[in-house]
């Protein structure tokens, strides 16, 4: 039988776990790799899909699936375009989308029988076939999402310039008629989203400080439809007070840089500053900003060299994990809704029309997290 002939596709999977592939191949030069700083540790693709995929260490089946999906994508990419995956282009995405349905030679890539990977001492079947068959529309869907989440990710990360995928997704847009009321999160995935939230640990400062803020960054954007840039470039000291005597209130506004260089004043509800203050206690910083102050409004959680403002690719990356992982127990626990979470961003919270922050209040106390953060403190 075919199968039972080594094949070529365990010889290249081989080379990449004994990362012994050659230099020309290993994507330290390849064409889609990006200049400057860079978020991860990884000079090759191998090391650059494996630390993507630790992400989901924690979510085996998940980790699992998508393992398979990018793995035989690289081994095709390797054996049958001969190039890094770093370098992959739009029209190789599109080839590889038809190679999918009818993955030929066959007795090169699909096998007959059921074989492990892996053989007894550890190392890669040489009867290795990544393919039991064509596959399916749904199932070449659920390989594009997963490829597409590596190559976002690696982006996003300072890794790769682009996503080659993206053409394929905005192909998509451009032949349908696009929906803008479909780009928003009704209430009851926003109470997904929020229960997701609340199960998260809280049992150290860092894990306290995870969790204080992303509910700033999502009372943020969902309570004053700030966009990213404006968001990015302001700092506490924008933040300034004023008497409204009519009301005999202090009004709070925000003073960011808006398109065209304009500049323009936002209003902060009693819900935002709770949350800012939450934020900034768990950081060790006064609960309200001093007039001034230099901090960034949004910083990285890396704060060994003091607090640094957020990059768009780290905001953007942030929202996407929180969907992706409240998307991913909807899936598991077979609720509706699922795919569009995972398809919320950071702009979509500037389409809604309602409060997060009666959900927030409702659902997640604010004197638990405060409660939380002054015992992790002590």
């Amino acid at each position: 039988m075919a199968d039972c002939v080594p094949s070529s596709a365990a010889t290249v999977l081989a080379a990449l776990v004994n990362r012994s592939v050659p230099a020309y191949l290993d994507g330290s030069t390849g064409t889609n790799r990006v200049a400057g700083h860079r978020e991860i540790d990884a000079d090759g693709d191998w090391d650059a899909v494996q630390t993507w995929l630790s992400v989901y260490k924690e979510k085996r089946s998940t980790y699992l699936a998508y393992e398979k999906e990018v793995t035989r994508f690289y081994v095709w990419v390797l054996l049958t375009l001969q190039k890094p995956l770093s370098s992959v282009i739009h029209e190789d995405w599109r080839t590889y989308r038809e190679f999918l349905a009818d993955p030929q030679p066959s007795d090169m890539w699909v096998s007959t029988a059921k074989r492990p990977r892996v053989g007894p001492d550890g190392s890669i079947s040489p009867y290795y076939r990544p393919f039991a068959g064509p596959l399916q529309p749904r199932s070449i869907q659920f390989a594009e999402r997963a490829i597409w989440r590596m190559f976002t990710w690696l982006r996003c990360a300072g890794y790769l310039a682009t996503n080659p995928l993206k053409l394929q997704r905005e192909s998509h847009v451009k032949n349908s008629i696009v929906d803008h009321s479909e780009r928003v999160l009704p209430d009851y995935l926003w109470t997904a989203v929020l229960s997701w939230l609340a199960k998260q640990p809280r049992n150290t400062v860092r894990q306290c400080r995870n969790y204080a803020r992303i509910r700033w960054m999502m009372a943020l954007f969902y309570g004053t439809g700030l966009r990213s840039s404006e968001a990015i470039a302001a700092t506490m000291g924008d933040i300034s007070s004023q008497y409204d005597k009519d009301t005999d209130k202090l009004r709070t506004f925000i003073n960011v840089i808006g398109k065209g260089s304009k500049r323009r004043e936002v209003m902060l509800s009693d819900h935002v500053l709770q949350e800012l203050r939450i934020y900034r206690s768990a950081f060790a910083l006064s609960a309200d900003p001093l007039p001034g102050e230099c901090t960034p409004l949004i910083f990285s959680i890396q704060i060994r060299k003091g607090l640094q403002p957020i990059t768009r690719q780290s905001l953007y990356a942030a929202f996407k994990k929180l969907f992706d992982a409240v998307a991913d127990e909807m899936e598991r626990e077979g609720n509706a809704g699922h795919e569009r979470v995972r398809g919320a961003s950071t702009h979509w919270l500037r389409r809604e029309t309602t409060s997060v922050h009666s959900h927030l209040e409702l659902k997640h106390p604010l004197q638990e997290v405060r409660a939380v953060s002054r015992s992790v403190a002590r």
